[in-house]
């Protein structure tokens, strides 16, 4: 009876411990900064500028704050460009799933992105996936080659790497 009882509890720590470990593949696998960006559609013609893409949802009250301030960063550095001659492309890609919602707060909160588009299917959606997203909002600055050279940042880092990248 002894090693029953020595048995369930050997069973029960090891079944506790496990349970904190992650067995998902796509939680631990994510962008990183130096990363090539996935080829999407997204970028589409933009390849060869400094773009920043952004996704956030109208139900989500902190994205949706920080992406009307990245809309203010990007209307503002919009006519500026590299060394190069690269300019910044802005891009804002909601997670929301109805498109009348959307289409609603783009006008409320008057983005000045280059380009505003949705994802009706979420985090469920292959752009989320190839993405890695793993049902977080973040974001991205992408470099002339289409490296990443920034990720999940604030507004106040954006401008300050805009500022540096930007004449």
């Amino acid at each position: 009876m002894r090693r029953f009882y020595t048995f369930i509890i050997f069973s029960s720590v090891v079944g506790i411990l496990l349970s904190f470990i992650s067995f998902d593949s796509t939680t631990s696998s994510k962008l990183l900064v130096g990363d090539k960006f996935p080829k999407t559609e997204l970028l589409g013609d933009n390849k060869g500028n400094l773009v920043l893409v952004n996704f956030w949802a109208a139900y989500d009250a902190e994205s949706r704050d920080e992406n009307v301030q990245f809309s203010s960063i990007a209307e503002k550095y919009d006519e500026k460009t590299t060394e190069e001659g690269q300019r910044l492309r802005s891009m804002s890609v909601s997670m929301d799933r109805f498109e009348k919602v959307f289409e609603e707060v783009v006008k409320q909160d008057g983005l000045r992105f280059s380009k505003v588009s949705i994802e009706t299917e979420g985090f469920h959606s292959k752009l989320a996936k190839d993405l890695k997203l793993n049902n977080r909002f973040g974001n991205f600055l992408i470099d002339n080659q289409g490296k990443i050279i920034a990720k999940d940042f604030t507004p106040e880092e954006l401008k300050q790497m805009l500022d540096r990248y930007l004449n």
